[in-house]
């Protein structure tokens, strides 16, 4: 009896294994299908971003591209894999970066002072700049080593993008930031409110880099290799937490003085954390 039951399951086994391999191959199918249907469909915009890229300065490519991010992603993640004009799409979108997180970083020292708020808008496009050139290399390192065929450019322009789609939804977010700022001086609440503003909208820009990676790698004919992303994205999310410590205070608390860095000895980001919300909820 026991062999027999052994032998049934050494079947199930067998059968499960032959299946997965189709069935990753039908989800293949149908993501290719997908992008496709996507080219297909941006034609008309691929030809009218080309010619704005040619014909705009830096500054009014930035603004361009606020509006291509939001409704005609497929046209940019063609432009970077035909490898035309990236240059101008990385400055374009820093700039659009610089400009969207340091409006944001505005509301975010408005419950302490006027020069809190002009810090923090300064100190945020830098932690953005920064996060990027620092988590840069090493996606294209992966890219390399585990046989993604993307070019430095085309990574850059990817990393570009996915610092501005970030900004981009956290702009948005400034008016509920900057409402919070002058209506409570409760300061465990605002930089809870900060962290989770900031958690949201780095969520929605991997989630933009994952698609702009699966388009290119679709052009190039080849699987994307999502152990590489999952990897990447964990340091992305490590190197910005630590680096946006080491950058504070950009709220500042109001019974505090006026301080551009804080003592680098204090604590860590993640107690921080976990020291507002218990304050918060009154449990110290």
């Amino acid at each position: 009896m026991e062999s027999k039951s052994t032998d049934k399951i050494e079947i199930l086994k067998s059968e499960f294994k032959s299946v997965e391999p189709e069935f990753e191959l039908v989800e293949d199918s149908k993501q290719r299908k997908r992008h496709q249907n996507q080219l297909d469909d941006s034609q008309q915009e691929i030809q009218i971003l080309r010619k704005a890229l040619e014909e705009n300065n830096f500054f009014r490519l930035s603004i361009y591209f606020l509006d291509y991010i939001l409704r005609a992603q497929t046209a940019l993640f063609e432009q970077i894999h035909t490898q035309q004009g990236l240059p101008r799409i990385i400055a374009s979108m820093s700039v659009l970066c610089a400009l969207l997180s340091g409006m944001y970083g505005l509301t975010m020292g408005l419950d302490h002072s006027i020069f809190q708020s002009i810090s923090a808008a300064i100190k945020l496009p830098v932690l953005f700049m920064l996060t990027g050139i620092i988590c840069l290399p090493s996606l294209y390192i992966f890219n390399v080593l585990l046989g993604q065929k993307f070019r430095f450019l085309q990574t850059a322009a990817l990393m570009a993008m996915t610092l501005a789609t970030t900004t981009i939804l956290l702009a948005s977010l400034a008016p509920i930031a900057f409402f919070f700022s002058l209506t409570t001086q409760e300061y465990n609440f605002l930089q809870l409110m900060h962290m989770a503003v900031f958690g949201l909208c780095g969520v929605y820009g991997v989630q933009y880099l994952y698609r702009g990676c699966s388009y290119i790698a679709f052009r190039m004919n080849q699987p994307l290799n999502n152990l590489l992303l999952r990897i990447w994205i964990i340091v992305y999310a490590l190197v910005g937490m630590q680096l946006g410590w080491r950058l504070r205070p950009f709220v500042g608390n109001s019974g505090s003085p006026f301080a551009l860095f804080r003592d680098q000895q204090e604590g860590n980001f993640y107690g921080t954390l976990w020291n507002a919300f218990i304050n918060l909820l009154g449990l110290n």
